[in-house]
């Protein structure tokens, strides 16, 4: 019977940091808006709509979950990709942004896509009138 014990023992020791490990896992989000800047580290000019003309918007992201890692802000022009920026996360929550210039046939519709792993965390949907 005592080998028995020992054995359950092991399993049980080998078995219990992997169930730990599944616990601590935290679920990444974001939480954003697009803007007309950044000013002591808040978005400024919130808005969903822009006037042509606008030289350039601000995706503002608090992400919570992902630190030391990294997020991408992706800016779309109807269905085509036109930026991509990387952005370092240090720590958890963490707040970072990202600008796109506007270019001169800037009207229409937009979105910029906060991304971690693959994952599309929060889509923001803006257009330039």
């Amino acid at each position: 019977m005592r080998p028995y014990s020992i054995a359950l023992f092991a399993l049980m020791a080998v078995a219990a940091p992997a169930a730990a490990q599944d616990t601590t896992a935290t679920e990444v989000t974001a939480e954003a808006a697009v803007g007309t800047n950044v000013v002591d580290k808040a978005l400024s000019g919130a808005a969903e709509s822009f006037p042509a003309g606008t030289a350039a918007v601000f995706c503002f992201s608090r992400v919570t979950g992902a630190a030391n890692s990294e997020i991408d802000h992706v800016y779309y022009k109807g269905d085509t990709e036109v930026t991509r920026v990387k952005l370092k996360i240090s720590g958890s929550p963490f707040r970072t942004w990202s600008r796109k210039t506007l270019p001169a046939d800037a009207v229409g519709e937009w979105r910029c896509d906060v991304v971690h792993n693959g994952k599309v965390l929060q889509s923001l949907k803006f257009k330039v009138e």
